[in-house]
């Protein structure tokens, strides 16, 4: 494909998924009181950061992705830290008064999660981008013609110093979820580079692949089942078809045992959906 093709099918998908993560996250949607929309969604997240990190894979080298990625995490480290937040100053990262949730309540339309930050919203892009970004790094070195044993050493180098780095960088910028901060993305994408290459070694080196096949099912239908678990009761169901089974066991495992059918049902049902070739995808 041409990139112009491919921007436009990225741009898209972008906008495809901003779209139905906001339906996810406020079903049924307050279309009359828009005020009480929450913009903010893990979809809209993928598909911005998608977006983004196409545009800079597709006009940068390794290298130049690998620079981009860690300025990225320092300016967005600096801002945190340099910025002031009315009322709270600069370098403030509590609830209250973070650079982070002082923008979104300024900038960002609709309702935040927790009221006055949300977690998904629009600074903490910048930084989750990031995660994309060294994504493409693990791609290009999968893809490259090397030896086995070359991209193992590529990937491990890379986990262990994404790891290592975010444990010091912890010592002064936390790691933190709601705010993503920059120790957070480079202790996740150590972790990572080094989950990858753990199922690369066992999966395209080793070949031992049908272990797997549970996880492909799932994987092959992630879009669906996201969204298909918050309108199909599978736990209801599951107690319906279930609970008989456990019903002489304490109360307090009961729970227990009608998400363990929830789960089987969930699969059975991408199963299903995988039998008979219907694969949803954006």
């Amino acid at each position: 494909m041409s990139k112009k093709t491919l921007y436009r099918k990225t741009f898209t998908r972008m906008l495809v998924l901003i779209l139905l993560g906001i339906l996810f996250k406020n079903s049924p949607v307050p279309f009359f009181e828009p005020s009480q929309i929450r913009f903010g969604s893990v979809l809209g997240r993928i598909g911005i950061a998608t977006f983004v990190a196409t545009l800079i894979y597709l006009n940068f080298d390794f290298y130049k992705r690998l620079g981009a990625a860690i300025l990225i995490l320092l300016l967005y480290y600096a801002a945190l830290f340099l910025i002031p937040v009315p009322g709270y100053g600069a370098g403030d990262l509590s609830f209250e008064g973070n650079l982070v949730g002082w923008f979104d309540r300024t900038f960002l339309p609709g309702i935040l999660k927790q009221e006055i930050f949300d977690e998904l919203g629009l600074l903490t892009q910048i930084s989750a981008l990031c995660l994309t970004i060294f994504g493409t790094l693990a791609g290009e070195i999968l893809g490259k013609a090397w030896l086995d044993i070359k991209k193992i050493k590529y990937l491990a180098v890379a986990g262990v110093i994404g790891v290592v780095l975010g444990l010091i960088w912890d010592l002064h910028f936390p790691i933190n979820k709601h705010l993503w901060s920059s120790s957070f993305i480079m202790l996740t994408s150590g972790l990572s580079f080094l989950t990858l290459l753990l199922f690369y070694v066992v999966i395209d080196v080793w070949k031992i692949r049908k272990w797997a096949f549970v996880f492909q099912v799932i994987g092959l239908n992630s879009l669906t089942i996201y969204f298909a678990y918050s309108f199909i009761d599978f736990r209801f169901t599951s107690q319906k078809l279930f609970a008989g089974l456990y019903a002489p066991l304490g109360e307090e495992w009961h729970p227990v045992f009608q998400a363990f059918g929830a789960l089987l049902l969930v699969w059975l049902f991408l199963y299903i959906l995988y039998r008979l070739k219907i694969f949803v995808k954006v």
